[in-house]
């Protein structure tokens, strides 16, 4: 019955949902500036009863929409990412991620039961850059949540999903101008640091685990090739699956950099971009607790290829609250994230209805939990277990 219930409830509204994506889709705004995608979504969960603070952890583009039946009950989130990427747009499927987790607000907002509990949708900017999730952890947004969720388009089906560790880090080099053609020997070439650090990591790859990625560009090289570049700057990106083993590598790129700065005679500069993303713990008993929901609505894994493992803030939002990252395929094609085929597979009829499928079973799975206390008790229990042997 009330499997049926969810079903009707966002059928009812598969009209307006689809045009909230799509409207977020045709206007994609970068990490920080999701002024019309935030107010969008707002507004609609406003217009659906919704009590909405907008602006919340000192982020103009996050929000939190909360929803309250009776009192005392378990209180579950689900998480809208509606930020873009430069020029490829939605080519990572947030117009879709943001949609499903306000269908299955929706969904537990409008259902008819006397069971009490608390939903709420946190609109959580910025994942692709600075990790929006991380600063609304920081403000406590996350602190009385019981658990927490999220769907994301993909080409492959993933329930238990795992994510890689990452620390980002700028390199400047600090060198002296100089001619290049008459008195080079009077510079220190700071371009000559970032080229020494790239042939530093390349070294290293060779002696680090298989789940390591290392990925860098230079940022800065130099104005003109007559002159010897007095400054230049690289940018690296170091993950693994395992948040200590990371720690450990990201001190081999320091040392890199720090011995390519000895031999080019320049002073180094080591400066962190954005939060440190955390390694994704699903919890596996909402893990088994969502497959079953979806083949209760009878889903049909559609994807051929086994998908690779990116990073994700809410990895950090796992080792605080009970969560999981459902990755859902959209095609059985390899048209992987991050490119401009993956965008407009984003905007089609298939993505829509995944969207929406999405909503319906994250919406089934947090019931299920709702309505028994032994399973919310169970759920507890792994997240506290979990941290006792996982690396943290």
């Amino acid at each position: 019955m009330e499997k049926e219930q969810i079903h009707s409830i966002i059928d009812g509204e598969k009209e307006a949902l689809i045009g909230l994506s799509q409207y977020i889709q045709q206007n994609p705004e970068l990490g920080g500036e999701e002024y019309k995608s935030s107010k969008a979504l707002c507004d609609y969960l406003e217009s659906q009863g919704f009590s909405v603070q907008r602006g919340v952890g000192e982020l103009d583009t996050a929000f939190i929409a909360h929803y309250k039946k009776g009192d005392g009950g378990f209180h579950v989130a689900f998480c809208a990412e509606y930020d873009a990427l430069p020029d490829i747009g939605h080519a990572c499927g947030h117009n879709l991620i943001g949609v499903a987790s306000v269908a299955a607000g929706l969904a537990l907002a409008k259902l008819d039961t006397d069971e009490p509990y608390e939903v709420s949708v946190i609109g959580t900017p910025d994942e692709e850059n600075v990790g929006g999730k991380i600063d609304l952890l920081h403000e406590g947004v996350f602190e009385n949540v019981d658990i927490a969720m999220m769907f994301h388009p993909g080409y492959s089906t993933i329930i238990d999903v795992k994510s890689l560790a990452f620390h980002s880090y700028e390199f400047i080099f600090h060198g002296k101008n100089a001619h290049a053609a008459s008195e080079p020997w009077q510079g220190k070439n700071a371009l000559d640091g970032v080229i020494q650090t790239f042939n530093g990591v390349n070294a290293l790859r060779q002696h680090v685990k298989p789940d390591v990625r290392i990925h860098g560009i230079i940022k800065e090289g130099g104005k003109a090739t007559n002159i010897i570049p007095h400054r230049a700057v690289a940018e690296f990106c170091i993950r693994s699956i395992d948040n200590l083993y990371l720690e450990e590598v990201v001190e081999q790129v320091k040392n890199c950099a720090k011995g390519a700065a000895l031999m080019s005679g320049t002073e180094l500069e080591i400066n962190e971009i954005g939060h440190p993303y955390d390694a994704m713990v699903s919890n596996q008993t909402l893990v088994e607790l969502y497959e079953d929901a979806l083949n209760e609505f009878e889903f049909v894994d559609i994807s051929r290829f086994n998908e690779g493992m990116g990073s994700i803030d809410m990895g950090n939002v796992s080792r605080a609250v009970p969560s999981i990252h459902p990755v859902l395929a959209l095609t059985d094609q390899l048209i992987p994230g991050h490119t401009n085929e993956f965008a407009d597979l984003c905007n089609s009829s298939k993505a829509y209805e995944t969207m929406l499928l999405a909503g319906k079973t994250m919406a089934h799975t947090c019931l299920k939990v709702i309505k028994d206390k032994q399973i919310q008790e169970k759920i507890k229990e792994e997240f506290r277990q979990s941290f006792l042997s996982v690396n943290i």
